[in-house]
């Protein structure tokens, strides 16, 4: 049989034309700081600097890295820029790669942090902030649901597992309902829906070599203290950093989908946040350039301090970039395994439904769930925002909180 390696690392520093770990952090601190808009914005951003000014990579190769991180967990493109990084110039080209990325947000978050906490100083502004980002935060998640539905949901049996996966995160009252919603889907899909057609199927028989394994098992057991909390330890800081290590392998389809599942844990199971916390640190994510699950740096500051902060960071990142680096050996097996993408399917139409509940969910948080003049006013100021204006999240979430301490 044909065996499989880790793709070889390009030679060190002083023998490439181009990349140098130093300029390779620097180019991903400025994407960092500049990539607003989420995933598809970053990695657009990436191309530009990467492939057409830098010219490190090949549009092929630029595209592969795309395809390879869709199929996995976590943030998808700080989990691209990791594996980048790592094929140019091995473990130090992924350690500049992530450190440049996360860095940003890492700073602007604590930044953010710091101003929520003098608001306890101003309860009328405090609660106009926690009434009034809900609206725009619900019509972004609402628009991201949509965009990923005209792929992920192209028949009437995708888009009606959707709707059911959605209402069953509204109706079914338990911190954890959107991993069993994920894996119910996979199931659905891989026992019910037509196989889909495969490329290369015989690439699916290859060996796997033993590092590919290690760096996607190793990382991937996290996600047992997301589906056994009790399995924590005592130790808080290690707890954050398990609690979001946890959450980020059991992240298909985005950070916005981590949205319910991060509510249930850290609000509902666990206590950490309060609601009016944890839609602070949802628009902290939503305001900040780069990566947007800069939430966890919010919840690791409010529940341990800058450790807490730290590790949660390191938690939400780090071990999906790892498995990314691991799979990156094996994205031919995952092509041409039928029972993966068989699976997949179920799961990407999964992913719609429970960001669609996501945004119902904030509405529901609303005064009277909105239901009133105000909150109407202020949900149908937020969807013309963001809807048919498309102005980005930090216009649209200060106009929600000026338009709330008007109303409200």
């Amino acid at each position: 049989m044909n065996t499989t390696t880790l793709t070889p690392p390009s030679p060190p520093d002083e023998a490439l034309p181009g990349p140098r770990k130093a300029l390779l952090f620097a180019d991903c601190v400025v994407l960092g700081l500049t990539a607003w808009g989420g995933f598809m914005a970053l990695l657009a951003q990436a191309q530009t600097r990467f492939v057409k000014q830098r010219q490190w990579l090949s549009e092929q190769d630029f595209g592969d890295l795309i395809a390879l991180v869709v199929m996995l967990p976590g943030p998808q493109a700080v989990n691209a820029l990791a594996v980048m990084g790592y094929r140019l110039a091995g473990w130090g080209g992924f350690a500049a790669a992530l450190a440049g990325i996360v860095l940003p947000g890492f700073v602007i978050t604590l930044m953010l942090w710091g101003g929520y906490a003098l608001l306890a100083q101003h309860p009328d502004l405090q609660r106009a902030l926690m009434a009034g980002v809900l609206p725009p935060l619900a019509m972004i998640l609402g628009q991201a649901a949509f965009n990923q539905a005209k792929k992920a949901t192209p028949g009437l049996k995708e888009r009606g597992l959707a709707v059911v996966c959605g209402v069953l995160l509204l109706a079914v009252p338990y911190w954890g309902a959107a991993i069993y919603v994920l894996a119910m889907a996979a199931l659905v899909a891989l026992f019910t829906w037509p196989a889909p057609k495969v490329v290369a199927p015989e690439a699916a028989q290859r060996r796997l070599h033993p590092l590919a394994l290690a760096l996607c098992i190793a990382p991937a057991g996290l996600a047992l203290f997301q589906v056994v909390p009790a399995l924590l330890p005592e130790v808080l800081l290690a707890k954050v950093g398990l609690v979001f290590g946890g959450l980020s392998t059991t992240l298909f389809g985005g950070g916005l989908v981590m949205v319910p599942m991060l509510e249930g844990l850290i609000v509902d199971h666990l206590g950490w946040l309060d609601h009016a916390s944890f839609s602070a640190g949802l628009a902290a994510s939503q305001v900040t350039p780069g990566p947007i699950l800069s939430i966890a740096t919010f919840t690791g500051m409010q529940v341990a301090g800058l450790g807490g902060a730290l590790i949660a960071t390191l938690g939400i990142y780090l071990p999906t970039a790892v498995i990314s680096v691991g799979v990156n050996s094996m994205t031919e097996q995952l092509k041409g395994s039928r029972r993966f993408q068989h699976a997949m399917l179920g799961v990407r139409s999964a992913v719609v439904g429970l960001i669609a509940g996501g945004a119902i969910s904030l509405l529901l948080k609303l005064p009277g769930h909105g239901l009133s003049w105000q909150g109407g006013l202020m949900v149908a100021v937020a969807w013309l925002l963001v809807w048919r204006l498309k102005q980005p999240p930090y216009l649209t979430l200060p106009v929600g909180v000026l338009l709330a301490w008007l109303l409200l």
